[in-house]
């Protein structure tokens, strides 16, 4: 799934979201791009989280998420 991220001051932005995005437990992995203000999470399956459950934690994590 991809995502529109705003919020993002810096590449610290970007790795500090990948952490909390890969700690989600049906996330196999995350790509964050700070100049691209975009994220990319690799789910274990289609259906692990909802767009809506991976918009909350990056919410949670200080940023705005848009599904793409």
């Amino acid at each position: 799934m991809k995502f529109k991220i705003d919020g993002m001051s810096c590449d610290g932005c970007a790795a500090a979201l990948k952490s909390a995005l890969e700690k989600l437990p049906a996330v196999e992995s995350a790509e964050v791009s700070f100049p691209e203000r975009s994220a990319t999470v690799h789910l274990t399956s289609p259906d692990a989280l909802s767009a809506r459950e991976i918009v909350e934690a990056v919410e949670a994590a200080g940023y705005e998420a848009t599904p793409a």
